[in-house]
C-alpha cells in the first residue's frame, strides 16, 4: 500500500509517498544538463502505478548544476531511504575504451582527458560487454552521490540503452536510435556485439538520418539486411520511418516499455525501472 503526504516548513513544500517496504520498491533517478526526476516503481506488484516523486527543469549551466542537482536531493529527502536505487545521468561527454585498456582510475582519467576535460574524482566509469564507459557531467557530482545515495547503481544514459538492446539479440545488425529534443542517441549491434554507442546533436531529421546511413557505411553494413529502429519524439521519428524505408528494408518504431507511452518519462529512466 502506498499512501502520499505532504508537509510545509518555512514556506517551502515536499510532496512525498508513504511506504510501508522499501524493499518492495525500485527508486531511479534521472539527471542531466537540463534537469532530474526521480521515479518509484513496486517490484512485488507490477500493476501497481509508477510513482513520479519530482520532474524538475532548468536551464543548462555547467556552473550551477551541482547547487540545482543537491538542492533537488535536499528538497525530496525520500532519495535517501533505503531503496534499490539506480542513478541515470545523460550526458554528452561519453567515452567508450575496450576494457583491457581501461587500467586503473588514473589510466583512465588520462585517457578520458585526451578527447575530454575532467578531473578523475569526477569521472564515472561502467563496464559493459567487454567495454568501459567513462563520463561526467558536473564537477563535485561523484562525490556528492556517493556521500549522500551510497549503495546505488550509476549508469550513463548510453549504457542503460545498450545493456537492453543487446540483450534482445538478433538475426540482423540492428540500430537502434532514441531522438531527444536536439540530440539523438544511437546503439549499433551486430548479432549481441556492440559497434557503437553514441550521442550526436540534431537540427532538422535529416541530420539523423545522415547519422544512420554514416553508421552504415563505417561498419560496413548492408540496407537490405540491418534493422533500423526508432523511439522517442513522436513526430521526428514518424517521419524518419517513412522516409528511411525508401532506402533501408527494415525500418520501424522500437518497442518500448509502457511507462514511456504512458507519460514524459526519459526512455532510459524507463528501462531502469522495468528491469526484473
Amino acid at each position: 500500500m502506498i499512501h502520499k503526504f505532504e508537509m510545509e516548513e518555512n514556506l517551502t513544500s515536499y510532496k512525498g509517498y508513504r511506504i510501508d517496504d522499501t524493499a518492495e520498491w525500485r527508486l531511479v533517478i534521472y539527471l542531466s544538463a537540463q534537469g532530474m526526476s526521480a521515479y518509484l516503481k513496486n517490484i512485488e506488484n507490477p500493476l501497481e502505478q509508477i510513482v513520479t516523486l519530482f520532474e524538475e527543469k532548468w536551464q543548462e549551466d555547467e556552473s550551477a548544476l551541482l547547487r540545482r542537482i543537491e538542492t533537488a536531493v535536499y528538497d525530496h529527502p525520500q532519495l535517501l531511504d533505503d531503496f534499490s536505487t539506480e542513478i541515470v545521468i545523460c550526458t554528452s561527454r561519453p567515452l567508450w575504451i575496450p576494457d583491457e585498456f581501461a587500467g586503473d582510475y588514473e589510466e583512465q582519467a588520462r585517457l578520458y582527458n585526451i578527447v575530454y576535460k575532467a578531473e578523475e574524482e569526477d569521472i564515472f566509469s561502467e563496464s559493459f560487454n567487454g567495454m568501459t564507459c567513462l563520463f561526467t557531467l558536473a564537477p563535485g557530482l561523484q562525490s556528492f552521490l556517493r556521500r549522500t545515495i551510497s549503495g546505488a547503481r550509476i549508469s550513463s544514459h548510453l549504457g542503460v540503452l545498450a545493456r537492453r538492446f543487446t540483450g534482445r539479440g538478433g538475426e540482423m545488425p540492428r540500430i537502434y536510435v532514441d531522438i531527444r529534443e536536439g540530440m539523438a542517441d544511437f546503439v549499433a549491434l551486430d548479432d549481441r556485439k556492440m559497434l557503437l554507442a553514441a550521442t550526436h546533436e540534431w537540427r532538422s531529421p535529416d541530420d539523423i538520418a545522415y547519422h544512420v546511413f554514416n553508421l552504415m557505411d563505417i561498419y560496413g553494413l548492408d540496407p537490405a539486411n540491418t534493422q533500423v529502429s526508432f523511439s522517442g519524439l513522436r513526430e521526428v521519428k514518424q517521419q524518419l520511418v517513412k522516409q528511411l524505408r525508401e532506402q533501408i528494408s527494415f525500418v520501424m518504431l522500437t518497442m518500448m516499455p509502457s511507462a514511456v507511452q504512458k507519460s514524459d518519462m526519459p526512455i532510459t529512466a524507463a528501462i531502469a525501472l522495468a528491469k526484473s
